[in-house]
């Protein structure tokens, strides 16, 4: 912002990964080989410069750069940052995606036309994001009880005694089952329970931590969850099938 706001305006045209300095305390940009000055009228730069996959298509002798290709490169930095890939390599999901799909848009007028325009919508995203997390007032509470609304409350106290009462209801009909073969199979009564729980309520986020979740969209997130949900019933069943053979 402070290089656009310069009188001619100063194009970086090299944002990158390698052309930022962090020291613990201050970040840094350098290397300013390729910077030019914004010239009124002029159709396209005099020399074709820039790195592939974070230069704007105009770098390439489309039009002249100006600081909308600045922040063209910023936003494929930001992409980078969040992903460790190039928006050509891999397809973001998530909170930023839009602010970034419009920071990196291939026609100039389709983008940010200035960097307090980014800062503006980051500024409102995050304060969204923020009041999200608010509605959450105990996170570590058990599901039913993280929000603090009575009904939620309600209904998750009469869940819990629901399943309680099926446990210790619980029983099998024509045929002899020992003590132990009814505990074996309390026990996997609770770990489903338990695993449904988690999964159903993302607890603790738990989903984040499986693999193929995050970044991705919807469907490949449904598939994910459900596959892990099996994957991990079927576990506790051969635990439980072990366990009545000790």
């Amino acid at each position: 912002d402070v290089l656009h706001q310069q009188d001619p305006q100063i194009i970086h045209r090299d944002i990158k990964p390698e052309n930022i300095f962090y020291d613990g305390k201050q970040v840094y940009l350098f290397d300013f080989d390729i910077a030019r000055n914004y010239i009124e009228n002029q159709k396209r730069d005099t020399t074709v410069l820039g790195s592939q996959g974070y230069a704007a298509p105009e770098q390439f002798g489309f039009y002249q750069t100006d600081i909308r290709s600045d922040i063209y490169s910023l936003g494929v930095l930001y992409h980078v940052l969040l992903t460790n890939k190039l928006p050509r390599d891999y397809d973001l999901q998530g909170i930023e995606k839009r602010i970034i799909d419009k920071m990196i848009a291939i026609a100039p007028q389709g983008r940010y036309q200035d960097v307090k325009e980014i800062i503006k919508d980051l500024d409102q995203l995050f304060h969204i994001e923020k009041k999200k997390e608010k509605k959450i007032k105990h996170p570590n509470a058990l599901p039913g009880f993280r929000s603090g609304k009575l009904w939620k409350m309600i209904v998750a106290i009469m869940g819990y005694l629901l399943f309680i009462w099926i446990l210790i209801s619980f029983k099998i009909k024509n045929q002899p089952i020992s003590q132990y073969q009814y505990f074996v199979y309390r026990l996997i009564l609770i770990s489903w329970f338990i695993i449904t729980l988690l999964f159903s309520t993302n607890y603790l986020s738990v989903r984040d931590y499986l693999p193929y979740y995050k970044n991705h969209g919807i469907v490949v997130k449904v598939l994910t969850t459900i596959i892990s949900w099996l994957i991990l019933l079927f576990i506790s069943i051969i635990i439980g099938t072990l366990l009545m053979y000790l």
